[in-house]
């Protein structure tokens, strides 16, 4: 499962140090939009410029969407936030992403920018959600003192479509290019994905249903899609999206009934041609770290480990530090 947003502290420049009584926040203006995004490149490299413009490319994927920025008396970023709740979430749960310029950290930059989104929080949130890399202690620590706890830590790994075996299915298997998800009987397919969710994930509320999955792919990208059926019964599903080159592995799984088959081998590998066809040069996934299942079967595939994300959460009530 892909992460869903990262809370960082990130980077831009200033000619003149900001004086933190003429700091400001203010609603991000469209015209400003790409350079909040070369801001929360500049700092987060793990992130494609794709991963960070989401929200702006594909707003209907979001609830309550608003973007602010933190700026000195010249007018200079020195920071952006962002808040909304993603239609593909649990229900309540909004995240809270704060990105600061490192060469303004410690000003009290990210403490505006938190309050400002504090108080323009979509409607119904009970929880907030995030993220830090795990090769930013700083982030981390400062989440922690606002009060976030790691939920699960994920594993991001990437894969080179270079070279590419072609699937072999043994007999009574076959495999379907779905790019739409949409079936003659989507209720046996809809039965075998919520089979199928055993991931650390669901058990944290993060449930997908054919809708939640389409409604993940983002203005422009291309949509990818397969499935596994055993004499004719859905087993199996992966699905994501191609965007700058890349498929973006949004889920996968097997219904237990059908486990231990090689299935989910069979799909990916057919999804990684379906993704090469439509222009994808590498593939990427995120797995909770202790999902020791699918992130061996990754190894065995050529996945390679890229990053790692803290996923964060702290309910809405949990009195301020």
């Amino acid at each position: 499962m892909e992460p869903v947003e990262v809370v960082g502290f990130e980077g831009r420049w200033s000619a003149v140090p900001p004086d933190p009584s003429e700091l400001r926040t203010a609603p991000l203006p469209a015209r400003r939009q790409e350079e909040a995004l070369d801001l929360v490149c500049a700092r987060q490299v793990h992130v494609t410029r794709t991963d960070v413009g989401w929200m702006f490319s594909s707003p209907e994927l979001f609830d309550g969407l608003v973007a602010v920025e933190a700026v000195d008396r010249h007018g200079v970023m020195l920071g952006v936030g962002f808040t909304a709740h993603p239609r593909f979430a649990p229900s309540g749960r909004s995240f809270l992403r704060v990105i600061v310029a490192r060469e303004h950290e410690g000003r009290g930059v990210g403490r505006a920018l938190r309050a400002s989104l504090l108080e323009q929080l979509p409607e119904g949130t009970t929880h907030l959600v995030g993220g830090t890399f795990d090769d930013d202690p700083r982030s981390l620590a400062v989440a922690h003192h606002w009060g976030f706890e790691v939920a699960e830590h994920s594993i991001e790994s990437v894969l080179d479509l270079a070279a590419l075996p072609e699937p072999e299915p043994p007999p009574g298997v076959t495999l379907h290019e779905v790019p739409d998800l949409v079936f003659d009987d989507a209720d046996a397919v809809e039965r075998m994905l919520l089979a199928s969710q055993t991931n650390p994930e669901a058990a944290q509320g993060w449930v997908f249903d054919l809708a939640k999955l389409r409604s993940l792919i983002a203005t422009g990208e291309t949509p990818i899609g397969v499935v596994a059926r055993v004499d004719g019964t859905p087993a199996a599903i992966t699905f994501g999206g191609v965007d700058d080159a890349t498929l973006s592995i949004a889920y996968s799984g097997v219904d237990p009934t059908f486990r231990g088959r090689g299935l989910m081998v069979l799909v990916k590998q057919r999804a990684h041609l379906a993704a090469r066809a439509a222009g994808a040069t590498s593939s990427r996934t995120s797995n909770e770290e202790h999902n020791h299942g699918i992130r061996r079967i990754n190894r065995e595939l050529g996945y390679v480990v890229r990053s790692g994300v803290h996923r964060l959460a702290r309910p809405l009530d949990l009195p301020e530090r």
